[in-house]
C-alpha cells in the first residue's frame, strides 16, 4: 500500500453555497471543470477518468448546498476498508461579509504538496469560470 497526503485547502469563491454546490454535486457540472470523462455506472458507481485511467467513486456523505464526499474503489469497485482515499468539498458562508468558501480535502496517494495545490488552483480557476464564481 502506497502512502496517502490529506491535502486540505479553502478558496474563497462568489455566489452563493446553493449556486456552487450543483457544480460538486452534479456531473454534468463536474465534466465542465473537475474532469472531462464522468460515467456513472450500476449501483450509483461514478467512475472519474483521469489521464485515461478509471478511477472509481461513491457518494459517502452529502448535504444539499453543504457538503459531498467521494469515497474511492479498489479496481474491483470494491469499498477499500482501511484507509480509503476520498475527495470532499465543504461549502461555508460567512455571516459578516456573506462570502463563501470551499474548502476540499484530498486524501490520496499523491504526495506532493506543491503539485497538489498547482492542480487544486487550476482546478478552481476552472470552477470559477464556468460557475461565474
Amino acid at each position: 500500500m502506497m502512502a496517502k497526503y490529506k491535502y486540505v485547502e479553502e478558496f474563497e469563491l462568489e455566489g452563493s453555497p446553493k449556486s456552487i454546490y450543483p457544480y460538486l454535486q452534479n456531473i454534468g457540472n463536474l465534466k465542465e471543470w473537475f474532469a472531462a470523462k464522468i460515467i456513472v455506472e450500476k449501483d450509483n458507481i461514478i467512475n472519474f477518468m483521469w489521464d485515461d485511467q478509471n478511477h472509481f467513486a461513491r457518494i459517502t456523505h452529502s448535504q444539499v448546498n453543504k457538503y459531498i464526499r467521494y469515497e474511492f474503489l479498489d479496481d474491483k469497485k470494491q469499498i477499500v476498508v482501511n484507509d480509503a482515499s476520498y475527495l470532499e468539498f465543504r461549502l461555508s458562508q460567512s455571516e459578516l461579509t456573506r462570502a463563501t468558501f470551499l474548502k476540499i480535502t484530498d486524501y490520496s496517494e499523491m504526495v506532493n504538496e506543491n503539485d497538489l495545490k498547482a492542480l487544486w488552483e487550476e482546478l478552481i480557476e476552472q470552477l470559477r469560470n464556468v460557475s461565474g464564481s
